[in-house]
């Protein structure tokens, strides 16, 4: 299984399948690939012993386990040949008769685990006999001595099974084709209830993955029969699903190699009558079995391509159920429908990236005339588009709605972008609706990178950044949890892009600035403007919680959670400025966040926020931050000592001026800093504060 102990240390990294990038930057990455080599040697020497001795216990799962955790950390770090010869050996360990179940599901995750990287293993490098998953299909999908405890099966030894078949289907044989229709052809009858396990394992096995050469032995043997059956029977059979499921694998395998367009009218049919929406007042009966909604999604994309009707037949069966999509017309319904636009966004961003990556794997394809074109990824942003931005006002499913309006940013940025800012624009005055607010925010937080990011089709997206900051600013309300979270999720997506600097001056320093490109520039003039007015509503907030009358009552456990969330938000938001921003305006946040605390009343719901402002400042600007508040902080706790008798220091309330000042002095004294110094040259080590004069008063 392995080469000599010589070989695998002459191995160079181009060799070797697909390590653990990460592991170079270590600086101890010499060692860490001797030790895997080493490693890898040992599990394969161990491993061949096994078969030798013809003893699988205990041996077989402690070295198939360590196997795993080497490929955990050190990635595929062997050959191609150590490669396959590991698929080969547990495909061996699967045929022995009686095998338990126990190692038969540890041989298909390992199965699963070397072969998910598709690219890394053509066919011309491995074959894979399907009968031998096949029989292990029947033993674990229909075994009737579970239920007797006659054996014990493991928990998930399905799903294992099932993910297996999946990453080795892409290499069996040329004649499994036929194989697999001899074996079930025999049983196909639509009216028989075996056809249901039939098309089960039809879906599982059917290779789908053959090149356009050898296309006369795969789908071209059972496509036309299938979609036959298909068309004759409505009733709407238990097996109807996993005939989906495999024209959904075939179409998206073979994109350009099947002629859909006679198919198209009947296919959109179907999919429409098994959406079961209810007329007028009228519910339909719902099917037994209604299609999955990403294997249909999936088969609609992998039609489309060069000037296929299929687009257009999307855009038809859209407009016919426009209105289910209102937030007004609620129903169980509006789950799929609104899963159908992710799902098919989400496909269609798939097949753009695999038929332009630089890298595409072998059995994903298409025929030049059959890729997408620019024409075509526009005419689907504006197919969908419609119905994407009526959904965002959904109330019970508007995390769909933000993932569709996600992935056709990522399409055509220019049709979505421009668009949401408007409604965002025209929501923010006004006051009978607060929930277009926060919806509309939701979905920009969620294309904050198309926004910020200059491409030639949509250069004017980053001018679009500072009104969006200034006018999301009304959503920090301490009365509304949920807008005050997004707002702050939304600063925190677009301020981890972009660096608070005042750019202007460029205008009057370059001569190759664009038009949009000034007016960028100019307006990071009123990034000074936008963080100050950010910090008084910040205060504001702080100021409301801190005097709210909730803080003399018991607090529930929903409040905590809530007021940690904000805490947490808060402190990455401005963590985002402060990282980012240049000297002028870090002295700004000081100033106003310094000028805060000296008047700041203790409150317990409160403190965490303002301790994450110094957290943010302390993890930016440590030696600054220290230099500016240590000693202020460290004279307030004096001077509140002096000043007091004792019985406030035995008191159990305490003062609570007293509390937060040395709340806030264990923050500053949990600093790191190192041996760094300041822009005058001073070390906070050798700030004269002497702590122990200050414990010593206690």
């Amino acid at each position: 299984m392995h080469n000599s102990k010589q070989t695998d240390h002459e191995v160079s990294d181009n060799d070797l399948q697909k390590p653990n990038i990460y592991n170079q930057y270590l600086p101890y990455y010499e060692s860490i690939k001797r030790q895997s080599l080493e490693s890898f040697e040992e599990i394969c020497e161990n491993l061949s012993r096994l078969i030798q001795s013809q003893e699988l216990q205990p041996g077989f799962p402690l070295w198939s386990s360590k196997l795993q955790n080497f490929i955990s950390l050190y990635g595929f770090s062997f050959t191609k040949s150590n490669h396959i010869k590991l698929i080969n050996f547990y495909l061996s360990i699967l045929s022995i008769t009686n095998l338990n179940y126990v190692n038969a599901k540890m041989c298909f995750d390992m199965l699963t685990q070397l072969t998910r990287r598709t690219r890394m293993i053509t066919r011309n490098d491995l074959i894979i006999d399907w009968r031998i998953l096949y029989v292990w299909a029947k033993l674990v999908l229909f075994n009737h001595d579970q239920s007797y405890s006659l054996v014990s099966i493991s928990k998930h030894i399905v799903n294992s099974l099932l993910l297996c078949v999946r990453n080795c289907r892409p290499y069996f044989s040329v004649t499994a084709t036929q194989e697999i229709l001899d074996e079930f052809q025999p049983c196909l009858c639509p009216f028989d209830t075996v056809c249901r396990d039939v098309m089960s394992y039809l879906d599982m096995f059917l290779p789908v993955h053959l090149p356009p050469e050898l296309h006369h032995q795969g789908f071209k043997l059972w496509l036309s029969e299938f979609l036959d059956i298909w068309e004759t029977v409505y009733n709407n059979a238990v097996w109807e699903q996993s005939l989906i499921s495999l024209f959904s694998f075939v179409a998206w395998c073979n994109i350009g190699y099947i002629d859909w367009e006679p198919w198209l009218a009947r296919i959109f049919t179907r999919i429409l009558k098994n959406l079961s929406l209810p007329v007028g007042n009228v519910e339909l009966e719902k099917p037994t079995e209604k299609y999955s909604i990403p294997i249909v999604a999936t088969w609609i994309v992998a039609m489309m391509g060069n000037h296929s009707s299929c687009i257009q037949y999307l855009q038809d069966l859209l407009i016919s159920i426009k209105n289910f999509y209102h937030p007004s017309n609620t129903g169980d319904f509006q789950t799929e429908l609104l899963s159908f636009l992710s799902m098919l966004a989400q496909a269609f961003v798939d097949r753009v990236y695999f038929e332009r990556t630089t890298d595409p794997v072998w059995y994903f394809n298409p025929p030049e005339s059959h890729r997408l074109h620019d024409e075509d990824i526009t005419n689907f942003v504006n197919c969908l588009k419609e119905c994407s931005f009526i959904s965002i006002f959904n109330k019970y499913h508007l995390d769909l709605a933000a993932e569709t309006c996600h992935y056709l940013s990522q399409l055509r940025p220019e049709l979505i972008v421009p668009s949401l800012v408007e409604l965002l624009f025209s929501s923010i005055d006004n006051m009978t609706e607060p929930h277009r607010f926060t919806s509309i925010i939701t979905c920009l937080a969620g294309i904050t990178g198309q926004i910020v990011r200059q491409t030639l089709d949509f250069p004017q997206g980053q001018t679009f950044v500072l009104p969006l900051l200034i006018s999301v600013l009304p959503g920090i309300d301490a009365n509304d949890f949920k807008k005050t979270s997004v707002t702050f999720q939304f600063l925190n997506s677009i301020l981890m892009l972009i660096t608070c600097v005042d750019c202007s001056s460029a205008v009057n320093t370059r001569n190759d600035l664009t038009e949009i490109e000034k007016e960028v520039c100019l307006s990071t003039a009123k990034f000074e403007d936008f963080i100050s007015e950010l910090l008084n509503r910040i205060f504001q907030m702080i100021d409301t919680l801190s005097t709210e009358i909730s803080d003399a009552l018991i607090i529930t456990i929903d409040s905590k959670m809530e007021d940690h969330q904000i805490g947490l938000e808060l402190t990455s938001v401005i963590s985002c400025i402060v990282q980012q921003c240049s000297k002028k305006i870090f002295h700004m946040i000081r100033g106003k966040i310094t000028n805060f605390l000296a008047t700041y009343c203790y409150s317990p719901k409160t403190s965490k926020l303002l301790t994450g402002l110094i957290q943010a400042m302390l993890k930016s600007h440590p030696v600054e931050t220290l230099n500016y508040l240590l000693p202020q902080t460290y004279e307030h706790i004096e001077k509140i000592l002096s000043q007091s008798d004792m019985i406030i220091l035995n008191d159990h309330k305490g003062d609570s001026e007293l509390t937060w000042r040395l709340i806030l002095f264990s923050e500053l004294a949990c600093a790191r800093v190192g041996s760094q110094k300041d822009s005058k040259g001073k070390n906070p080590n050798l700030i004269a504060i002497n702590i122990g004069d200050l414990l010593g008063k206690y």
